[in-house]
């Protein structure tokens, strides 16, 4: 038996997957035999042949004044999903041409000072990444206080950040790191990166830590899952980048 989920993938509903499928199990047939085959109603019967026909699915011929109707080849199904393939390709290029014009209308509207919550692992990342694109769009130096090896939130943290740093290696991107000295000894992909400068102090938080980028600042808290407050202003950027500063000149490597 024809699996009619798979039908339903070249943008079939399930009654034009019942219907088609049924007029290929019986041939040129009319709808009476379509409805007993297919068991769709005949109102319904008639509407999804409407649509199976724009599709290029069905064809009809008048016989003795009786209406037949008649499966297009399967091949059919596979010539539509390579349409919708070519049509969202073509919708693709069409939003990347406009997306400059829309990050320029949202910057327009944003404000110079505000404030986010991002909660989860898909918080994490979006942020994370965000910090990433700068770096490699700008040669930026991000400053980091504090770190966490998962905290309560768990394993799968370590791995995106060991993760984020291979990457942020290949790419040559360079992150300044304060740590309580601790995590001495806790972060090897870090203390063996050309591109990780690091320096350790006697007391810093084991569960939170604070990026600072851009014109972001990031306070980020490892409980049971990730909690990251991303604050944006340039003042309170230029603040934490001079209390980092002192820390870095007290801090051992």
């Amino acid at each position: 038996m024809v699996d009619l989920k798979l039908i339903e993938k070249a943008g079939l509903t399930e009654g034009e997957s019942k219907v088609y499928i049924a007029l290929l199990d019986t041939g040129q047939s009319s709808i009476t035999d379509i409805v007993t085959k297919s068991r769709v109603s005949t109102s319904k019967s008639y509407d999804i042949l409407n649509r199976l026909e724009e599709k290029g699915l069905v064809s009809h011929a008048i016989i003795r004044g009786i209406k037949y109707f008649k499966a297009a080849s399967p091949k059919r199904l596979t010539e539509i999903l390579e349409e919708k393939g070519n049509e969202l390709k073509q919708a693709i290029k069409q939003i990347e041409r406009i997306i400059p014009e829309l990050i320029a209308k949202q910057q327009a509207k944003e404000a110079e000072e505000e404030a986010e919550v991002f909660a989860g692992m898909k918080g994490l990342i979006s942020v994370f990444n965000e910090e990433t694109e700068w770096m490699k769009k700008t040669n930026g130096i991000s400053y980091v206080i504090g770190a966490t090896k998962g905290g309560r939130a768990g394993k799968h943290i370590d791995d995106f950040f060991r993760r984020l740093q291979a990457k942020r290696d290949l790419l040559k991107l360079k992150t300044k790191f304060i740590f309580n000295e601790k995590m001495w000894g806790n972060f090897p992909y870090l203390e063996k990166s050309k591109h990780c400068l690091i320096r350790y102090i006697k007391v810093g938080s084991e569960m939170t830590s604070i990026n600072i980028f851009n014109d972001k600042t990031v306070i980020a808290i490892y409980a049971k899952q990730p909690f990251l407050f991303v604050i944006k202003s340039q003042d309170i950027v230029n603040d934490f980048r001079e209390y980092f500063q002192a820390l870095w000149k007290l801090g051992k490597k």
